[in-house]
């Protein structure tokens, strides 16, 4: 039986994301390799929306859905809880996972400042966020180690670096967390 499909709605609203070549292939990749290295019960044919925005929309979706006003990488929208596409997971049809969204602005100068490949930023943003479309969450330290390592293992898969680690020309201490 072939592995459950993992696919990618793009809805591009900053030209800059246009730049950024082969960047839907890229994301798209990730997000197959993301759910090949789910747990099982993770395991079914899923789709997620990718709103390639920039800092002012990215703002205004973290004031009305979190209550933080200002912009930020990336933020993630799940549409139902684990337990829910656990069992949603069971049935044969594709389950629509939630939405990420992505700000332009914001995500090339973090890369620019840790000193990292932009495109390999922004997969890991989409990684990232995908991990929270199905339950993943950084808020209490278990937490975050194991959503972290789960991460650097799915981009060592894209072979693509750590992106907790931190380059050798900054300072010793790990990068906040997205």
């Amino acid at each position: 039986m072939p592995d459950p499909a993992a696919t990618l709605d793009f809805q591009i609203t900053v030209a800059g994301w246009r730049r950024i070549p082969r960047l839907r292939a890229h994301l798209q990749r990730a997000a197959q390799v993301t759910l090949d290295h789910l747990p099982k019960r993770f395991r079914f044919p899923v789709s997620a929306t990718v709103l390639l925005t920039g800092n002012a929309k990215i703002r205004q979706l973290n004031r009305d859905f979190r209550g933080l006003d200002k912009a930020t990488n990336v933020l993630s929208f799940p549409q139902f809880t684990p337990p829910e596409l656990g069992r949603l997971g069971k049935g044969k049809s594709v389950i629509e996972l939630g939405d990420i969204a992505l700000a332009y602005q914001y995500t090339v100068a973090q890369a620019r400042y840790d000193h990292k490949i932009l495109i390999n930023h922004v997969t890991h943003l989409v990684v990232h966020g995908l991990l929270h479309l199905f339950g993943y969450d950084h808020m209490q330290d278990q937490e975050a180690e194991q959503m972290e390592r789960l991460e650097i293992r799915i981009l060592k898969a894209l072979g693509l670096p750590d992106p907790y680690a931190v380059p050798q020309t900054t300072t010793k201490e790990k990068r906040p967390r997205s």
